[in-house]
């Protein structure tokens, strides 16, 4: 298999994750022996699919030095 970012060989993989909280630790992905690049199922779904929609964030209110230290009174 070759990666798709820099064309070098990948290799078939068993990664281990120690952080995942689904109760399973380990994973089977393919590791690019140049790059590094880690490709597992769900990237390649993730890949496959694309983007669902634009991303929009949330922003936060803007607060002046002034409304922070004089806080209106409801």
């Amino acid at each position: 298999m070759m990666c798709m970012r820099c064309q070098g060989l990948m290799i078939r993989e068993t990664i281990v994750d120690f952080w995942d909280d689904m109760g399973r630790n380990d994973f089977v992905g393919w590791r690019c022996l140049n790059c590094g690049e880690v490709v597992d199922p769900i990237v390649l779904t993730h890949r496959i699919n694309g983007p669902t929609g634009p991303y929009r964030i949330r922003t936060r209110s803007r607060w002046t030095r002034e409304d922070r230290t004089n806080p209106v009174a409801p």
